[in-house]
């Protein structure tokens, strides 16, 4: 007998190996001391990441990009996740819009270009319909008298945006950006819809996202593998860490060493503070990770963010960004390349410790195993997650 279930079609042994699922993820939701981590299969198995695909990332609002990466009317950017394309768009009343890249004629892909300037408008390749910016059809020729041009227009996505970042949900009754997003700390001193990308690296890591996003959550690791952060920041004593939990996200702090300026290659930095912070915020750099798939890192001179896109159950790709002030980009002789190069290393060294990762949990010989004490946030990270997978299965 089988069913169909998150778009695939589950036979008896899946249904089997779903509900062993379940009960391996109550040894995660158990208290901290007690809990074990979670069972290999949600980091291998196809129809878990085809559940995922759908009731997760086709259910929550996630990060795609930001508001200055169009900044001009006819300025777009595709995204696909969840089996989906979506362009976002900024029209010629200057608004930001997402629309599934999807004709509504016979359901051709509209655009392919990951990223354009200046569209007048969104023509379909296939029969010429044509679209204005604000997703109203513009044109469908040779359609007749009866057909009605104001029941065709493009298939809106819900958006919203925070601190100039652009959020996509593809889940029509899902609470708004706002309300989601509304346990999260005040990240208004660190004026982050104003700053500038002074450079982007993407990468493509053969292991799970969860692991990224997990691995992001604890420094368990560091001192055996980031001699460069460990000599840049030390990592807070348990007895002293305040973990920052939120229905939304979850994180905490690392503290910079006496003398250090900057999480760079040479401690220091010439770049411009962000204007106002305090003196903490010059003295510790936070990691949140807002569930599911984005990682931000506020630091004194600049703003990190990762986002982890699932592409298969063992493949992840990451876009990493890193955000400047605008008089630092505007200085003459701006060089980001001290921050950049630190946090590349950090996360070269991080993809192969992933990697490396994905490969134990795929063998038959893997077993749930304890968390550490400072591994707290990596917990409330896997709880949230077996929470979510539990009602999907």
């Amino acid at each position: 007998m089988a069913a169909e279930i998150a778009g695939s079609r589950v036979t008896q042994p899946d249904r089997d190996a779903l509900r062993a699922v379940a009960a391996d993820l109550e040894r995660t939701r158990q208290p901290f001391d007690a809990a074990r981590t979670l069972p290999g299969a949600v980091y291998t198995s196809e129809e878990i990441f085809a559940r995922e695909q759908r009731g997760l990332f086709g259910r929550h609002w996630l990060c795609v990009g930001r508001e200055m990466d169009i900044p001009a009317p006819g300025d777009y950017f595709l995204k696909e996740f969840a089996r989906d394309s979506i362009i976002i768009l900024r029209g010629q009343d200057r608004q930001v819009r997402a629309f599934y890249n999807v004709c509504r004629h016979r359901g051709s892909k509209l655009l392919d270009a990951p990223q354009g300037r200046g569209l007048a408008g969104v023509l379909c390749p296939y029969h010429s319909w044509s679209y204005n910016l604000d997703g109203t059809l513009r044109a469908a020729p040779l359609m007749g008298e009866t057909f009605r041009k104001a029941d065709a227009g493009l298939v809106p996505v819900r958006l919203g945006i925070f601190h100039g970042f652009i959020f996509v949900n593809l889940d029509e009754s899902a609470e708004p950006l706002d309300r989601y997003l509304a346990d999260l700390p005040d990240l208004a001193r660190f004026q982050m819809q104003s700053l500038q990308c002074g450079k982007r690296i993407e990468y493509d890591v053969d292991a799970n996202w969860k692991l990224v996003c997990e691995n992001y959550s604890e420094c368990y690791h560091c001192a055996a593998n980031h001699p460069q952060l460990i000599r840049i920041s030390e990592h807070i004593a348990r007895g002293e860490r305040v973990q920052e939990i939120g229905a939304c996200f979850n994180g905490g702090p690392m503290r910079m060493r006496e003398g250090i300026e900057t999480m760079s290659m040479s401690g220091k930095t010439t770049l411009p503070t962000i204007p106002g912070l305090t003196h903490d915020d010059r003295r510790y750099v936070h990691y949140y990770v807002i569930y599911p798939n984005m990682l931000l890192s506020p630091h004194p001179d600049y703003v990190l963010v990762h986002t982890a896109w699932p592409i298969a159950p063992d493949r992840t790709h990451v876009v990493c960004e890193w955000l400047f002030t605008g008089e630092a980009v505007t200085q003459p002789g701006f060089d980001p390349r001290d921050v950049v190069e630190f946090w590349d290393v950090t996360n070269r060294q991080d993809w192969a410790l992933c990697e490396r990762a994905q490969a134990g949990i795929s063998s038959r010989g893997f077993r749930q195993g304890p968390y550490q004490p400072t591994e707290d946030c990596v917990y409330t990270f896997d709880r949230w997650y077996a929470d979510r997978l539990a009602a999907l299965i």
